[in-house]
């Protein structure tokens, strides 16, 4: 079984905007160390993956082919810095929708753990709300509150003394 970090995107990997959704790369801005950090992960046995709610896309506001480039150019930019995504889960609804997908529902940890073999006791998920430490107890995994610049360095930090 595969040890597994689960990342949310905004506000822990890249600047949250707060009411302004990230609907093309221009407005897309890695948080300081963040690159670094998920390289770290990556090339300590870890498994990363991106589980993040998105949307903007049933908003109407960004469609499925600009996620993906967004998420394109992101993995690229994180793949130059030595890191490697396993796979990123999203979740295209409104809150209002009632899916199992969005957190801090487990539908996006359940696909994860469908396709992976992963270890959830000895594994993590990095999010910057306490609602993600909700979602984080129901699926069994060790929880990081992280966010801004440095925020994810340092949950990365103390995971790795934790290994």
């Amino acid at each position: 079984m595969a040890k597994a970090v689960f990342l949310d995107r905004d506000g822990v990997i890249n600047r949250l905007s707060m009411g302004n959704y990230i609907t093309t790369w221009d407005r897309f801005e890695f948080l300081k160390g963040a690159k670094e950090a998920i390289a770290r992960l990556s090339n300590s046995g870890y498994l990363v993956f991106i589980v993040t709610n998105q949307s903007a896309i049933n908003r109407g506001l960004l469609t499925e082919a600009g996620l993906e480039v967004i998420h394109n150019n992101m993995l690229c930019e994180i793949e130059e810095a030595g890191g490697h995504i396993e796979r990123i889960y999203h979740c295209p609804h409104r809150p209002d929708e009632g899916c199992k997908c969005r957190k801090p529902e487990t539908g996006l940890f359940d696909q994860a753990n469908a396709e992976y073999d992963i270890n959830y006791p000895n594994s993590w998920f990095i999010g910057d709300f306490e609602s993600d430490r909700e979602v984080a107890r129901r699926m069994g995994l060790r929880f990081i509150l992280a966010s801004g610049d440095g925020g994810l360095e340092r949950a990365v930090e103390a995971i790795l003394a934790n290994d």
